[in-house]
């Protein structure tokens, strides 16, 4: 007992250390992230289940094994009600991904100092596309944050103290666990660049050996802790053993296949320049020789191109969701930090910071489209519910069924910068739609008396109810019993 209050005695202490000297790059960092973000926050945008925990109060994590983040909200929201307290859970957020930002430029830092090339180096790890599918949920968002500084964390001590880091690895990955699977690559793709930096500086593989062990089964042993003992059943599960490999490359091309169409052509291009100019750093700065060096390097963005995905390269549910592929952020920052600790001149580095502008402008633009598309969509129930409102059933006391089909889309103007910006059509919530969250808020938000949404089956008794309004962007068809509503 007293070996593990001086190892968690010795954690304390180093994060100290690190708070009082990495204080300035901390706030510079968090300062981008909050400006990138600020347009997110203006928008006020409840995204899909942030309407149903507003309205309802529930938690509703557990359904995916997510306990620690049940327990924190709890506490962040002072009571087990939950509210809407946002910006407060998104600047969290914000604070967290700042904190590991500079957890991580330590881990890779040699003796170098920490500076403003190797901030925006950082900075990508919140700014690329995949984390706005994260910090848009007013409730979600701190945890899934965490999610990454739990993965970081452990690699502050890799290299101190073999106790103190297989401590924090089997903790801090129990942690991650039951925040935000879709962590789970960060960790073993850290280890995979501290590998290759072992490597590259002339360590044999011998050498390496034990960390990579040792890592490994933390790693191992906190899933199964996680798989065995935690994980509650909702119909996920691992890819049978004989379909496991054409599965692995089936979503592995699939994801691909979204990145390269989300992102826009200057994207994809310096992406493709950074993985270059990564590789040609490797190569320069090896104490091995050349050909050994480019293979390692080759090597390395291969597997680290699949660990980014993590457990759900593996899972039999589709998962797809842009949240789901914030690992692929985290593969871009440690190729973007590699350069920036090793680039000699600084033309090398504006590669990854024009990567990271672009990035950050993007931000404010699928924050600003938000706001369009509340406005859009409050107009459109306006709409509905006005006409709703003038039907001579509607003030009678009985219940009425109302069935929702067809979707009202994005905003005109959304649509437009979508010829740009690909992302932005597929990552916008509508609002109002057939299914469950397509219609909770008409249902849920404007107070419409006796009605009941009608969103499962397949609505075939509705189609043949005589028409009673025909306007340019919606129909509404109806018995005084059942309405169906189709929006154009």
């Amino acid at each position: 007992m007293n070996k593990l209050f001086c190892e968690c005695k010795e954690i304390f202490y180093t994060c100290r250390e690190l708070a009082l000297e990495y204080k300035k790059q901390f706030l510079i960092l968090l300062s981008v992230y909050l400006l990138a973000f600020s347009a997110i926050i203006r928008a006020n945008y409840s995204y899909v289940d942030d309407m149903g925990r507003a309205y309802a109060g529930y938690h509703g994590w557990l359904d995916w094994s997510r306990w620690t983040t049940e327990i924190l909200a709890t506490f962040v929201h002072a009571q087990w009600h939950l509210t809407d307290i946002s910006p407060l859970p998104q600047i969290l957020a914000c604070i967290i991904m700042a904190a590991g930002g500079i957890l991580l430029l330590h881990i890779f830092k040699k003796n170098c100092r920490v500076g403003f090339w190797n901030i925006t180096a950082a900075a990508l790890t919140g700014l690329a596309p995949f984390f706005l599918g994260i910090i848009v949920y007013k409730f979600d968002s701190p945890y899934m944050a965490l999610s990454f500084l739990a993965s970081v964390f452990p690699f502050l001590f890799y290299k101190k103290s073999q106790k103190s880091f297989i401590l924090t690895s089997v903790f801090c990955l129990i942690i991650m666990c039951t925040t935000y699977q879709a962590s789970s690559g960060i960790y073993p793709l850290i280890a995979l660049f501290l590998v290759l930096e072992d490597l590259k500086s002339g360590i044999s593989i011998k050498k390496t050996l034990p960390f990579i062990g040792v890592s490994a089964s933390c790693y191992f042993i906190s899933l199964g802790i996680f798989w065995f003992l935690l994980m509650r059943p909702n119909g996920v599960s691992v890819t049978s053993p004989k379909m496991l490999i054409p599965h692995m490359v089936s979503r592995y091309i699939a994801y691909y296949k979204i990145i390269c169409y989300d992102f826009t052509l200057p994207w994809v291009l310096l992406v493709f320049a950074i993985v270059m100019i990564f590789l040609y750093l490797v190569c320069k700065t090896t104490s091995a020789s050349k050909i050994s060096a480019l293979f390692l390097g080759i090597l390395t963005v291969l597997i680290g191109s699949a660990l980014c995905f993590g457990a759900y390269l593996f899972i039999s549910e589709d998962a797809y969701d842009t949240r789901c592929m914030y690992g692929f952020n985290v593969l871009l920052t440690l190729m973007a930090v590699y350069i920036s600790y090793h680039a000699k001149y600084w033309i090398t580095k504006t590669v990854y910071t024009a990567l990271t502008w672009c990035f950050l402008v993007f931000s404010l633009t699928f924050g600003n489209a938000l706001a369009l598309q509340q406005e859009y969509l409050d107009y459109r129930i306006t709409l509905v519910a006005n006409d709703l409102s003038h039907l001579d059933f509607m003030r009678t006391a009985e219940m009425k069924n109302i069935r929702i089909e067809g979707n009202i889309g994005p905003a005109p103007a959304i649509k437009n910068m979508s010829e740009t910006y690909h992302f932005l059509e597929k990552e916008i919530f509508s609002g109002f739609s057939e299914g469950f969250w397509g219609a909770y808020y008409f249902y849920h938000y404007f107070n419409i008396p006796n009605i009941e949404v009608i969103s499962d089956g397949e609505g075939d008794e509705y189609q043949n109810l005589p028409l009673i309004n025909d306007t340019m962007y919606h129909t509404i068809s109806g018995d005084g019993h059942n309405i169906l509503i189709k929006l154009k």
